[in-house]
């Protein structure tokens, strides 16, 4: 049994494997292995300064610079995927008014 849905071919007889699903997800959204690779980069870089920062800095002034750091990340990232998205929407409208 397969179903399409849109681009993506769903077949229920055999299951997928973790390479083949990662690499569909891949597909549909580039900018999803490049978060997976940023997150866990972060995860080490943290544990990594933390490991070394300056012996008179508590560790409540350490996370909470952690924490500003973090979200200003996500912020940039969010800024970053709404202009991807408004251009790839824009860019898609200018296609289509060229084929009409």
């Amino acid at each position: 049994m397969t179903e399409t849905h849109g681009k993506v071919q769903m077949s229920y007889d055999k299951p997928e494997k973790p390479l083949e699903k990662l690499t569909r997800k891949s597909q549909d959204a580039p900018f999803v292995p490049l978060g997976i690779l940023g997150t866990v980069g972060a995860i080490f870089y943290g544990a990594w300064a933390y490991k070394r920062r300056d012996p008179g800095m508590s560790t409540s002034r350490y996370i909470m610079r952690l924490r500003v750091v973090a979200q200003s990340v996500i912020v940039g990232a969010m800024i970053v995927g709404a202009v991807a998205t408004s251009r790839s929407v824009t860019s898609g409208k200018e296609k289509k008014k060229t084929t009409e």
